[in-house]
């Protein structure tokens, strides 16, 4: 069962992410900010890291620094999920490692179906 890991500090959000995703056959662990992000990633890593960019304490992209460089091991793909949705936020987080960019509001579905898409690309990149 794949592992997806949320990080965003609006905790409705992360269990509205939780239930959904569950509810398609995921395991799913959550964190409000990128230092609880750490201490997971370091416990078990993930498939998938739906990862915020404006957080308390730690940034997504300072996270996403942290995830590949202080030799722990990085999430096998990220999926950016952010208000911040300038060219230049989208290509920073590009070039920090992620594979997808949602800017909110978004759908559900839709970023579930990204998810899957990051699982299967993933896979066959093996």
């Amino acid at each position: 069962m794949p592992h997806i890991v949320v990080i965003d500090d609006d905790e409705t959000l992360c269990g509205l992410l939780e239930y959904k995703l569950r509810k398609e056959g995921y395991d799913v662990s959550l964190g409000l900010d990128g230092h609880e992000a750490l201490q997971l990633l370091k416990g078990r890593p993930a498939d998938v890291l739906v990862l915020d960019i404006m957080m308390p304490k730690m940034d997504g992209y300072h996270l996403l620094r942290e995830l590949h460089s202080n030799g722990s091991i990085p999430p096998k793909a990220t999926i950016v999920l952010s208000a911040r949705g300038e060219e230049e936020d989208i290509l920073k987080a590009f070039e920090l490692g992620a594979v997808d960019y949602v800017t909110k509001p978004f759908s559900i579905n839709v970023l579930i179906a990204r998810i899957g898409i990051a699982l299967k690309h993933k896979v066959n990149t093996k």
